[in-house]
């Protein structure tokens, strides 16, 4: 009985100790994503198995922490993302976080929001840098639904050119006029001419009229 006793536990245990690995790989199953944000019309779901695998394996929940935000992203222009778990048969949501995409071919910023505590998801606020690869994978899967990532990345405004300052414009300055040269030296000769017709008609006068003594 001791010996038949012994052999159902030890079963008992060999099956949960089984078990228990199955278990964890199938709690942490990707089942279902849901995302909203710019180019998406209400929410769009995506639940493709295959899809999803692809995710897990080029490390959509592996990123490496950041102390800080980022300060050239646009907070307005993310896309909100609830991960949920596929657990012993039942969806899940475990995760949200607001994904933040830069330039493709460059890994984007996730904003955990939201993880799983208890039954409800509990407010984060932790920053994280995407891999690369998950990047790509998470790209793919929204090209394959007709959405085209919009970059949340700030673009500084193009330096303005420096005014270049113009000075008015002056009056024009008139010349004073050239002497007509031709004109004038026909006129001085002439004065001449005058004066010296003048002064022979005195004397003439002069001797004519001689000074009474």
């Amino acid at each position: 009985m001791n010996k038949a006793k012994k052999s159902i536990w030890f079963l008992l245990l060999m099956i949960a100790l089984l078990a228990i690995p199955t278990f964890a790989v199938f709690a942490k199953e990707l089942g279902m994503l849901t995302i909203s944000g710019p180019g998406i019309k209400g929410e769009l779901t995506l639940n493709d198995p295959k899809a999803m695998m692809d995710l897990e394996q080029k490390g959509f929940f592996d990123e490496a922490t950041l102390s800080q935000p980022p300060k050239n992203l646009n907070l307005e222009a993310g896309y909100t993302v609830t991960s949920h778990l596929n657990l012993d048969g039942k969806v899940v949501p475990f995760v949200q976080m607001v994904y933040y995409p830069t330039h493709e071919g460059q890994a984007g910023y996730l904003h955990y929001v939201g993880r799983l505590e208890g039954e409800t998801l509990q407010p984060v606020d932790e920053w994280h840098l995407m891999r690369l690869d998950a990047d790509k994978a998470f790209r793919t899967l929204m090209t394959a639904n007709n959405i085209t990532l919009q970059t949340a990345l700030v673009t500084a405004p193009a330096a303005a050119a420096p005014a270049v300052e113009v000075e008015p414009a002056s009056a024009p300055v008139t010349a004073p006029a050239p002497l007509q040269i031709p004109y004038l030296v026909p006129a001085v000769i002439a004065a001449l001419l005058l004066l010296a017709g003048a002064g022979l008609i005195l004397k003439r006068r002069t001797v004519n009229h001689p000074t009474m003594q």
